[in-house]
């Protein structure tokens, strides 16, 4: 019993490492000052509804929560309120649950690690996982080949790779223990910028701060708690400070005045949430005014660095926190400064990898990460027990010859059929690498795309607002809009108040933006015409604005009904979005609609600064589209769909939010125009005419803009810019249609979420950038001044494992060392790939490689292809998967039989409920996983993490518990083999031998599918826990393990020992060895056997009894005198009375579709029935009908059973002992059957039913 007070709780939550709640837990404790967490007589939704806040999404807790709110009051009385010793937090530096806490765990694990040492070793020296095609003669029974997204090597594998990368790999053990030839080849992924970017970015931070140990600043100070009286700043210090130690530290502060010393500090640093922080508290500061603070770091040698300025701090009013909250109470950040200060360097993140400074350095090469990762990489999956042939493992790269030679045939091929184009198109563009900027070159935004936008150039006349008066030239509002054909409805235009614009030269007009829009607009030339190469990327700025000193602005807005608008305020603008002025159609759009009728009271209006003029004309929303909506014909379907959800201001975020996604939905695909010149057309139709027109009448222009944060690997905010590329056609429509058909029709998904995903997707993908000017990989082979981008690269090279292990060999991973088969780089070359991949013909004089051994590449080639399965994370669906079906279909164009036949695809993994953090200490590289837990610990949890899109949880209890089932599982096992002679030998079966052999058979042909079908969890369900519980059930039930018959007790260790090959191969492999076999577990077939449904029913059956009369005992067992005797009531059949019930309810039930009628229980009602022997039974009548029925809701129709299949009288009788030896300290178990004459209790004999006895206990 946990204790529940708010004291102990907060120790709890330090002890799971839970700082980041600690700050809502002082507050909770604060404000129930030391009372008992979980209060009250009847603890219920509000108890662990407020442990839920606390917890956030830590689910384990949050069930012990509910579980603690299921106590009484007087229950809890006895829990002690505070713990005896408060222990010292744990260190950050490992979980607390981590493996190796605990000596028995430890113990094991040893155990397992050295078993695996011993297994890998002998897969090593078999060459167990090198799989070649069957030869002349050799029996085949068929082949399987999946793969897995090359890793980027820019860093070790951790748990996030081991996770998706072993749903593959489990696949593949499965499929070669059904018979076939299972293939797992594996390589490594180099190209593109995170490697590049990573080694610039050690490269500029050696030059900048010195090396091979630099000497950075300290992290910028943040705030960590402000009131009206004090701030309390915190900062990271520096990582490293050249070979001088740090011996103090300066604050500086700033106003509007220079900067100067506010307060020194020693260099001794606070612990907060297992991290170092230099912390100030500053108690003489004064309110309402803008602080700024600088950290300066003193060393020892008189040196001294500084941090970058903080952000602008005020302190909170008084009365108020900066939140509004009570005087003096602190404003605590959601994320404290132990979470946001000081930036990562490349050499903190080197030196956190386990280098030496002297071999950092070494990193600013790019090419010496390609030495030293993927072999790392090699290792580390070869510790995890992966079944890879690693003959077949390669880099890319052109430092790779042979996979560059690839690479450029692919892109030739694409060429030659019309694939591919060249052009300006609109890109997300780095302006740091000066270069396309793709989903795999990006920091942040992986997946986002642009938006296309046209930006209506509105003009502001006179009267101008006082800020614009020295411009000297028309000045223009660019408002980003979507719906180009609403703008005949415009009412006005908005603003955000205290937004920051710009004014910026544009030719002969001036307009105004955001800055960010601004910018963005000179990457795409917007600005200046075509003619300004020179001047790409740069900005010509007037001067700065601010959104409240344009409110009122006289507009002339382009199409509108109105001779003017005016620039009105809202609240809702978001500036990084568009250009952060926005059109107003309240008519059509239910945004609109709101922030306008908030303008109607005079009070508003005031309250904003706005003239009456500026807004009461405008009220009235003019009617632009023709829509039904739920059968209601409108003009303003704004207006119909707030008033409908009740929508009362602008502030109703969530109505809104469904008003407008209705209100988008049918006013754009099934509304009409009903005014304008489009009058007429679909809105459709009417949005490409409105847009060309107003195009064409420079009265808007198409602008492109980043749907959301992107930046690339090298830190820069990404762009969107108009530039020279070549670019893959995705979403061309016959390309398009064919693999769309092949998705619908013939590609196997596993879920029907991940095929809606690739179906969307696939008519998502557009014109896609495959070229780049910077970074790592093969130059495109017509036009090498470009690169080919990383995911362009990566789209077919499953077609090149075929031929891997022809070009590299064991430890070849470059291609630099001499191939195997004699072949030379040279010799490969557009002709060979043709020849091997598209069945065209070869002469000699095409390629020097020898005849025969083209001729066994071409036979590995086909042998191999299709690929069977491709498993990957969630994210890669709409970029990587996709693209791979759009290229498969490309090259093997018209041959759909060599498009890839399955996709997986999973979520991302958590550890225990928390994301994967270096700095919360759940970081688990491949390394430390397999260190920690053992291989065959870290894969069973990885199985067991889940399978679906949802992300998954890799338990580290579950891993643990799985390392001391694996020890006791080899343990049983020798002591079998040691024992065996002494087990039962003979024919006679009993019961329990013919349940056990139902049992073996049943859960391994279950455990079969969902090994098939990829449902790992539910396979470890059948495979594992309920395997190891039949033979625990089995044992106990026999009462001395002698007694267990010899070849059922082999049979259950073959079974598993097969079954669990797929997820703990190194215990399963020592396994199979201890149980005599020879070879590896690996050839052996899946295991299956027919099962009996109604042995398995009997067992079930059994289970239930022994359940009951444990229940009941315990019960019993509490009374006064303490019984000693129990009377356990079968049925072999129902009364006539329950008969007539059951029909009833039967009928009933399948004349409602599956479900029972309100009115069905007033047959049973003992005052209303005309039924006589209904009403001799009363209420018993009504009882037994609504037992009935539940039983139905819980067990389906097999709860109308009137009999059973088996004699449950002989089952209970051959188990009485059994069941006797259950229920101590009962010394004697009586059986009846419910019909007997003058049974002892005639009331429990009545309730006794078939399938369910009852009992009654007595003293006698």
């Amino acid at each position: 019993k946990a204790t529940v007070s708010v004291l102990y709780w907060n120790w709890i939550l330090r002890q799971m490492q839970r700082g980041d709640v600690l700050a809502k837990a002082g507050k909770l404790e604060s404000k129930l000052k030391g009372k008992v967490f979980l209060g009250g007589e009847t603890p219920g939704q509000e108890d662990a509804k407020a442990f839920q806040d606390l917890l956030g999404d830590n689910v384990n807790v949050a069930r012990w929560a509910r579980h603690m709110a299921s106590y009484t009051s007087s229950q809890r009385k006895g829990f002690p309120s505070e713990p005896a010793v408060t222990p010292k937090p744990v260190a950050k530096g490992t979980p607390a649950a981590s493996a190796g806490k605990n000596a028995a765990v430890a113990e094991k694990r040893a155990i397992l690690t050295e078993i695996e040492k011993q297994v890998q070793q002998k897969w090593e020296d078999s060459k167990a996982f090198d799989i070649d095609p069957p030869k002349e003669g050799e029996e085949d029974n068929g082949k399987f080949l999946a793969t897995f997204p090359y890793p980027y090597m820019n860093g070790s594998l951790h748990l996030g790779h081991a996770f998706s990368m072993l749903k593959a790999e489990f696949a593949v053990r499965y499929h070669r223990l059904q018979g076939k030839r299972a293939v797992f080849p594996f390589a490594f992924h180099c190209t593109g910028m995170p490697i590049q970017a990573a080694a610039n970015k050690l490269k500029r931070e050696c030059k900048k701060y010195g090396s091979p140990i630099p000497n950075f600043p300290c992290g910028t100070p943040k705030t960590f708690q402000i009131t009206s009286e004090k701030l309390t700043l915190s900062w990271v210090p520096p990582t490293a400070t050249g070979t001088t130690e740090v011996t103090g530290y300066d604050l500086l502060i700033k106003t509007d005045k220079d900067w100067s010393v506010h307060m020194s500090l020693k260099p001794e640093a606070t612990i907060i949430d297992g991290k170092n922080y230099i912390v100030a508290e500053l108690t003489d500061l004064e309110p309402k005014v803008k602080y700024t603070f600088k950290a300066v770091t003193k060393l020892a040698d008189g040196s001294t660095t500084e941090s970058k300025p903080s952000e602008q701090i005020t302190l909170a009013q008084p009365g108020k926190d900066a939140k509004g909250g009570k005087k003096g109470k602190p404003q605590e950040k959601a994320k404290i400064a132990a979470k946001t200060g000081g930036a990562l360097h490349q050499w903190d993140i080197m030196k956190g990898m386990g280098m030496s400074t002297e071999e950092i350095v070494k990193f600013t090469d790019a090419n010496k990460w390609l030495e030293y990762f993927p072999p790392q990489g090699k290792a580390d999956l070869k510790k995890l027990g992966t079944c890879a042939d690693f003959r077949r493992a390669f880099i890319t790269t052109d430092v790779n010859p042979f996979y560059d030679s690839f690479v450029r045939w692919q892109f030739n091929k694409l060429k030659e059929g019309q694939f591919l184009d060249f052009g300006k198109r609109p890109t997300v563009y780095s302006e740091l690498d000066q270069q396309a900027c793709m989903d795999h070159d990006r920091a942040e935004g992986e997946g986002v795309g642009l938006t296309e936008y046209v930006c209506i150039k509105v003009k502001v006349v006179e009267p101008l607002p006082e800020v614009l008066k020295d411009i000297g030239k028309p000045v223009y509002l660019l408002c980003a809009t979507l719906r180009p054909e609403t703008m005949i409805g415009q009412s006005n235009c908005w603003i955000l108040p205290e937004g920051e614009y710009g004014v910026f030269h544009r030719d002969d007009i001036a307009v105004v933006c955001t800055q960010r829009s601004a910018r963005n607009m000179t990457f795409q030339r917007l600005d200046k015409g075509d003619e300004i190469k020179d001047y790409f990327g740069k900005l010509e700025k007037i001067k700065d604005v601010k959104g409240k000193e344009l409110m009122g602005a006289t507009l002339e807005a382009p199409r509108a009904p109105h001779k003017t608008v005016h620039l009105l305020p809202l609240l809702t603008i978001k500036m990084n979005m568009g250009t952060g002025i926005v059109t107003s159609v309240p008519a059509d759009s239910p945004d609109d609609y709101a922030a306008l009728m908030d303008l109607k009271t005079p009070e508003k209006r005031k309250f904003h600064g706005l003239e009456d003029s500026w807004v009461v004309p405008y009220l009235d929303p003019v009617p632009l589209i023709d829509v039904t909506i739920e059968g209601v014909p409108t003009t303003k379907c704004a207006e119909y769909l707030c008033n409908k959800l009740g929508v009362k201001s602008q502030k109703d975020s969530e109505k809104l939010q469904e008003a407008h996604d209705v209100a988008y939905k049918m006013s754009f695909y099934h509304g009409v125009m009903s005014a304008g010149p489009y009058k007429g057309q679909p809105v459709a139709d009417a949005k490409v005419s409105a847009k060309d027109s107003m195009i064409a009448a420079n009265e808007a222009f198409v602008y492109h803009d980043p749907a959301g944060h992107i930046v690339s690997r090298s830190g820069d905010e990404c762009v969107a810019a108009l530039i020279d590329q070549w670019y893959i056609k995705y979403g061309k429509d016959d390309w398009k249609k064919e693999v769309e058909a092949h998705i619908k029709d013939t590609l196997v998904t596993f879920k029907d979420a991940t095929k809606e995903q690739f179906v969307e997707k696939v008519n998502w993908l557009k014109e896609w950038a495959c070229s780049r000017s910077f970074g790592l990989g093969s130059k495109i082979p017509w036009d090498e001044q470009f690169l080919i981008e990383s995911l362009s690269d990566s789209t077919i090279y499953m077609a090149y494992y075929t031929l891997a292990k022809f070009f590299h060999g064991e430890s070849n991973l470059t291609g630099l060392e001499k191939s195997p088969y004699g072949i030379k780089p040279e010799d490969v070359n557009d002709a060979v790939f043709d020849h091997i991949f598209l069945n065209k013909e070869i002469t000699a004089a095409d390629s020097s490689i020898d005849q025969n051994v083209l001729k066994e590449m071409k036979r590995e080639f086909e042998y191999w292809y299709p690929m069977d399965l491709r498993v990957s994370g969630k994210d890669l669906i709409p970029n990587h998967l996709t693209m791979s079906l759009y290229n498969h279909a490309a090259i093997w164009k018209g041959r759909p039989e060599m498009w890839p036949r399955a996709m997986y695809a999973n979520g991302w993994v958590s550890v225990d409920n928390e994301k994967m953090s270096k700095s919360k200490g759940n970081f688990f590289s491949l390394e430390r996983a397999c260190g920690e837990f053992s291989a065959d610990g870290t894969r069973f949890s990885c199985a067991y993490a889940g399978d679906s899109l949802e992300d998954a949880n890799f338990e580290i209890p579950t891993a643990n518990n799985a390392i001391k089932k694996l020890v006791q599982l080899l343990d049983f096992t020798t002591q079998f083999v040691s024992e065996k002679d002494k087990l039962r030998s003979s024919s006679e079966n009993l019961f329990i031998d013919t349940w056990f052999d139902n049992e073996i058979n049943r859960l391994a042909t279950e455990a079969n599918e969902f090994f098939k079908t990829m449902h790992y969890k539910e396979a470890l369900r059948c495979a594992w826990f309920e395997f190891l519980g039949i033979k625990d059930t089995y044992y106990d039930i026999l009462g001395n393990p002698l007694k267990a018959k010899r070849d059922l007790v082999e049979k259950w260790i073959n079974f598993i020992t097969v079954m669990m090959s797929v997820v703990t191969p190194h215990t399963c492999e020592q396994l199979w060895s201890i149980m005599g076999h020879t070879g590896t577990v690996m050839d052996a077939k899946f295991p299956t056997g027919v099962s009996d449904p109604v042995i398995t029913d009997k067992g079930v059956y059994l289970e239930k009894v022994k359940k009951t009369l444990i229940d009941n005992s315990i019960k019993a067992c509490k009374k006064k005198p303490v019984p000693n005797t129990c009377n356990l009531y079968l049925a072999t059949k129902y009364p006539d009375w329950k008969l007539k019930v059951i029909s009833i309810l039967k009928d009933d039930y399948k004349s409602n579709d599956a479900t029972f009628s309100k009115a069905v229980m007033k047959h049973f009602d003992a005052k209303t029935t005309t039924d006589a022997d209904f009403k001799s039974k009363g209420a018993q009548v009504g009882k037994f009908a609504s037992v009935i029925k539940s039983q139905v809701t819980a067990e389906g129709t097999k709860a109308f059973e009137l009999t059973l299949p088996y004699d449950e009288v002989s089952l209970v009788k051959e188990h009485q002992g059994y069941l006797l030896s259950k229920i101590q300290p009962i010394t004697t178990l009586n059986l009846f059957l419910s019909s007997d004459e003058g049974v002892p209790d005639v009331n429990s004999a009545d309730n006794a039913a078939p399938g369910r006895p009852t009992v009654a206990f007595s003293a006698k």
